[in-house]
């Protein structure tokens, strides 16, 4: 009687996680899928401001600041915030400065700075540009072609204010690599997906543009400046409405980046971006944590019908039908975001990310954060 009591929560538990999955996947994943960019007759031309903040990032300036001072772009500058370097950043930033004239240098004193995390480097950056269309990056990462800012520009076309990038990582051999390359791709299926569907809550710092009137409407990163992230996301969440954000997927707006070198780091990496959930509204949490659930709750229900021998023929068909569908909407998606992560195994990487998920939530709670 109790295991038959029992048999039936899981196999009815594992009926209602199908029936999630499946409309995650066609609600909102099919539209990136299938996404395609809306026509424009002529490609933006406005003056772009790239901003980029820069802390002992003297090496990285040096590989990767060519590539986006060395843009086809009709009209643009590059503002570089020293934010209080201790290395060669100065020496770097001036050597480019004498063969630039579209670089700009703002640098901050060590004493002057408000505060702790990126987001005061960036309003710093942000104040001196001098257009009202602003591409942000990072300096460790660098832009895939030539032609990123015009792609990114381009989002604008359609008199949206926030245009969302894809920033991605460079693919190297390891199994850290692989997590990283699913972890990225995860992450951006859901916050283009939410997009598309009206609801965007969130970009990434490494390949995100905005208005500088729509910076100034929401006064900047006022809000939430008690917390070190949330540049990106909180604004993002803040800022956006459900028409007034692009996305742009095309390949030549990519931003390339160089994942951990290890999993400690990766790991604290993901801790202090994670830093910000906490401060997100109740219906974005409520959408990321039923997706969370159902991929940390998929697994487990299998496993226990399979044990108790529940209604196996079903299950394997929903098994069976939600793998399929899954596989070949990512598959799209995949290609579309010209991630190169791995399909098959996409499947593990996902259950093994939700579990790892809960794990960095316990251990922000119980230590401090990061610096920027």
């Amino acid at each position: 009687m109790i295991l038959e009591l029992i048999g039936n929560i899981f196999f009815y538990a594992f009926c209602a996680c199908f029936a999630l999955f499946v409309y995650f996947l066609l609600m909102y994943v099919r539209r990136l899928a299938f996404y395609k960019a809306p026509a424009i007759e002529h490609n933006f031309s406005e003056g772009v401001s790239v901003v980029i903040c820069a802390r002992n990032e003297a090496l990285n300036l040096r590989k990767h600041l060519p590539f986006v001072l060395n843009q086809k772009y009709p009209n643009f500058e590059v503002v570089v915030v020293d934010d209080g370097s201790s290395d060669a950043t100065e020496k770097v930033l001036a050597h480019y400065a004498g063969e630039f004239s579209n670089l700009r240098i703002v640098r901050i004193d060590p004493k002057d700075k408000e505060g702790k995390g990126k987001k005061y480097p960036l309003s710093v950056g942000i104040k001196n540009a001098k257009y009202e269309y602003l591409l942000m990056t990072d300096a460790d990462c660098y832009p895939r072609s030539e032609r990123w800012i015009q792609q990114m520009a381009n989002g604008f076309a359609q008199g949206k204010e926030i245009v969302l990038g894809y920033g991605k990582y460079e693919r190297r051999a390891g199994f850290l690599n692989q997590l990283v390359q699913w972890d990225t791709f995860f992450v951006a299926l859901q916050y283009f997906s939410f997009a598309l569907a009206g609801k965007p809550y969130m970009g990434v710092g490494r390949n995100l543009a905005y208005t500088k009137s729509l910076f100034e409407k929401v006064k900047g990163f006022e809000s939430h400046r008690h917390i070190m992230s949330g540049d990106d996301d909180l604004f993002v969440m803040e800022a956006a409405t459900k028409n007034n954000v692009a996305i742009v997927v095309e390949h030549d707006a990519h931003t390339v980046s160089r994942n951990k070198e290890n999993f400690k780091e990766w790991y604290r990496q993901k801790c202090r971006h994670l830093t910000t959930g906490s401060a997100y509204k109740k219906g974005v949490l409520f959408r990321l944590s039923m997706i969370n659930f159902i991929f940390l709750l998929w697994p487990l229900l299998l496993l226990g019908n399979v044990i108790l021998h529940k209604c196996l023929l079903v299950v394997f068909v929903m098994w069976l039908t939600k793998i399929s569908i899954q596989y070949s909407i990512f598959k799209f998606t995949l290609s579309k975001l010209t991630t190169r992560a791995n399909l098959i195994l996409s499947v593990i990487f996902g259950n093994v990310l939700m579990f790892l998920s809960v794990a960095i939530v316990f251990t922000n709670l119980i230590t401090k954060k990061d610096k920027w």
